[in-house]
């Protein structure tokens, strides 16, 4: 036959090509294929029962992947069938979904893949569809993979939170740290005190919680009763990021004080150097390394607080409990004469939470993933202006987090 090239392309199981036409429309050039059925039964698109006759149909248009620099459309006949089960039904193909979007199952993927480097109104223009429509199958595509997602192996969760909207608006993002996959973003609920979190404990499972060993997150006592409360073995593993904004805000206070007693004499050298103060010093340039020295020698005060600024973050090098514990305790021992009070309300602070901070000696987490989360999950929102659907909001930056579902792999759906 003349289309059998074709028909082998367009890898539609069980129809073969009848009639190619083209039509130019709205300054495009569309190609319409016609298909027909080379089997004279049905599969009932509720159950999914074969074998059943054909009660009527209807002749059906949906797009498909474009051909050179043409659109195509694919037309075929569309049967609904009585179903002993289920009565009069649509039937079920397999190229096409039963509800949704009029586009093929190989289109549904490319444009959700294209979602993931494009804007919306940019896919709808290479691809000739509606926004609205894009909108729609990339929402859907991204709920059939969250939906479908494995959460079996892992181990360690981690817990953060994202303001949203204005006011005191909080999501929670919960994380998995440790399983087949690598880090991960799991989920994301509105709120952040325990009982905001119950809707992830019933999406994960009460078995998977059984499994989980440690939980990472900040100081935020909701999110510890919350972990005892699902996961009574686990053990809670404060995040370092956290901690050590504690400590720059504690040192930043410092500077404030010394700015004060010092008066309009040391003005200019103390004004508009917080950033230099609170950054490491490895990571600062040759003009903000001279900044800070010229800072360091008005102040021995300043000096202090920054050596104890920087080597407080050895207290994560160690993998012994023990150790760490004798380097706190000394790091603590050297503010005895400091007279720097907002760094020892700090080490109280730390000596209250010490157990979950020296967990990390034991527990080796990858605690940046928790932190990033955070900073990818503000990016997305900034990109698109916003969004109005909450829920496209929590998918979008979900596989935004998540390496292997942000994967661009255009090709990879199976028609």
């Amino acid at each position: 036959m003349p289309y059998d090239l074709i028909t082998t392309l367009l890898n539609f199981p069980g129809f073969q090509v009848s009639d190619i036409r083209t039509e130019d429309r709205s300054a495009f050039r569309m190609v319409f294929v016609t298909i027909e059925s080379l089997e004279g039964t049905h599969r009932c698109g509720e159950c999914g029962k074969t074998g059943l006759p054909g009660y009527d149909s209807h002749l059906q248009e949906v797009r498909h992947l474009m051909w050179w620099q043409s659109f195509t459309v694919v037309r075929f006949r569309r049967y609904r069938v009585r179903c002993p089960d289920c009565g009069i039904r649509t039937e079920a193909l397999g190229f096409v979904d039963l509800r949704g979007p009029r586009v093929t199952k190989p289109l549904l993927g490319l444009v959700y893949e294209l979602c993931k480097v494009m804007t919306h109104k940019a896919v709808g223009i290479l691809q000739g569809l509606h926004r609205g429509t894009v909108r729609e199958i990339d929402k859907a595509m991204m709920e059939k993979v969250q939906s479908e997602r494995s959460l079996e192996g892992i181990t360690v969760l981690g817990f953060d939170e994202i303001a949203v909207g204005k006011g005191q608006t909080y999501w929670t993002m919960i994380s998995a740290l440790e399983g087949p996959r690598g880090p991960e973003l799991l989920n994301i609920v509105e709120g952040r005190k325990e009982k905001s979190l119950q809707p992830f404990w019933t999406w994960f499972g009460k078995d998977r919680a059984r499994l989980i060993t440690h939980g990472v997150m900040d100081m935020w006592t909701p999110f510890r009763k919350s972990l005892r409360t699902h996961c009574p073995t686990a053990q809670v593993i404060f995040d370092k990021f956290h901690v050590i904004r504690h400590l720059l805000d504690a040192v930043n206070e410092v500077r404030k004080q010394e700015f004060k007693r010092l008066g309009d004499r040391m003005k200019g050298v103390l004004a508009g150097k917080k950033f230099v103060l609170l950054s490491r010093r490895s990571n600062l340039k040759r003009e903000g390394r001279k900044a800070l020295e010229e800072l360091l020698l008005v102040s021995p005060r300043l000096l202090k607080a920054h050596f104890l600024k920087e080597t407080f973050g050895h207290l994560w090098e160690y993998r012994s409990r023990i150790w760490a514990m004798k380097f706190f305790r000394k790091w603590v021992a050297s503010l005895k004469w400091s007279r720097m009070e907002p760094l020892k309300r700090f080490a109280v602070m730390v000596e209250e939470h010490l157990d979950g901070i020296l967990s990390y000696c034991e527990k080796k987490v990858p605690l940046g993933y928790v932190e990033s989360t955070n900073q990818k999950a503000k990016n997305v929102i900034r990109r698109a202006y916003g969004y109005r659907d909450d829920r496209f909001k929590k998918l979008k930056i979900i596989q935004a987090c998540t390496p292997w579902m942000n994967e661009f792999q255009p090709w990879s759906h199976d028609p």
